[in-house]
């Protein structure tokens, strides 16, 4: 080959190269890049304590559930539960910073507001007051309606709660006024059995399983179901905004991405449980929450699926059918004027924020 024949090949060869040689790699390098940034960033792992009202209440579930479910952990949070005897007490330890998120009913929003301290609802658990008044079977004769309650001592989860709300409203509804007509007694939640064998109460408004659990052993009987519309609606009228996801409206504005993650997850835990059969519900949870009797509390499951919210959205009518409730019982019931007076001032929008859980139907 001359040397002109020699530069020519040389040049060919060069030229090949810059034009093909490194477009291979760098091509791979350029998909690799788009990649990288197409992969979504993983948010900052967070630690977050609940103080749920009731332990293993199904107007709560979508607590339990989430974390079951591991729909904490998609969201990259470390949520940690822990249950109160009352609503009161997991209030309490959210107005104290104690905790970040409890899982409660509207009232004590009402009251956190007029203390000064708001808190809002950011997730739908209950539309309903997912809760009913049973009675002792050996009164089954003397006692068909509320009426018949009169000179009984009657009680609720405890002195103040939402359930207590709901039970005043009712009775007073029935025309009997507490501490005049009948006796209150705190009967708690896990407790209510024990206070009814006792003949500690003769009624007791309370949540599911205890209920279902309660009229199963054939202990008691159903005087007025609040869990269904039917009841609810006979009663207040409407809709009735009751338990959900609260925390302070100090944390939203301080960490509204922490607040997001967690609504994500309860509004899609809330439209697993409309979309799963109970059984299959009932597989994931543990003992704990389920108890010892699963077929029972399946059947406690399938009665929920009617007052649990599908889509975790707050019902604006059903807040204020909630403080309409709490104004009446103030006005026959002095031990009731700790939640709202009728004169007091109460923003009802401000009781909740839906934003999150609006944002949350997308995911």
């Amino acid at each position: 080959m001359t040397k002109r024949g020699f530069g020519f090949a040389l040049a060919g060869l060069l030229l090949a190269a810059a034009c093909g040689g490194g477009a291979a790699p760098a091509a791979s390098q350029a998909a690799g890049t788009a990649a990288a940034s197409a992969a979504p960033t993983k948010p900052p792992r967070a630690a977050i304590k609940v103080a749920i009202g009731s332990a293993a209440s199904l107007n709560y579930l979508s607590w339990d559930l989430a974390k079951a479910l591991g729909y904490f952990e998609d969201e990259n949070l470390d949520v940690s539960l822990s249950y109160s005897a009352s609503g009161n007490d997991a209030a309490t330890a959210l107005l104290s910073g104690s905790v970040e998120f409890t899982g409660n009913s509207m009232d004590q929003s009402i009251k956190a507001q007029i203390a000064g301290k708001p808190t809002k609802m950011v997730v739908s658990f209950s539309k309903t007051p997912g809760a009913a008044i049973v009675v002792r079977n050996e009164l089954k004769d003397t006692v068909k309606t509320l009426k018949d309650l009169k000179g009984k001592t009657v009680g609720a989860t405890g002195q103040g709660t939402g359930t207590h709300v709901v039970l005043t409203y009712a009775l007073n509804q029935a025309g009997l006024v507490q501490d005049k007509d009948y006796t209150f007694k705190p009967c708690g939640s896990g407790t209510m059995a024990a206070t009814l064998d006792s003949k500690g109460a003769d009624a007791c408004i309370n949540s599911d399983p205890y209920i279902t659990q309660y009229v199963a052993a054939n202990k008691g009987f159903i005087l007025k179901d609040y869990r269904t519309v039917k009841d609810t609606t006979e009663l207040i009228g409407g809709s009735y905004q009751f338990t959900g996801a609260v925390t302070t409206a100090d944390f939203i504005a301080k960490s509204p991405d922490v607040v997001q993650r967690v609504v994500n997850a309860l509004v899609k835990t809330n439209k697993y449980i409309q979309a799963t059969p109970s059984k299959d519900i009932a597989a994931k949870l543990p003992k704990s929450v389920t108890g010892d009797d699963v077929d029972l509390y399946v059947k406690t499951l399938d009665a929920a699926k009617g007052y649990v919210s599908a889509d975790g959205l707050i019902d604006p009518a059903g807040a204020q059918n909630v403080l309409k409730m709490n104004v009446e019982d103030c006005k026959v019931n002095p031990t009731l004027c700790g939640n709202v007076k009728p004169d007091d001032k109460v923003d009802v929008n401000n009781l909740f924020d839906n934003s999150f859980a609006q944002k949350a139907q997308s995911k």
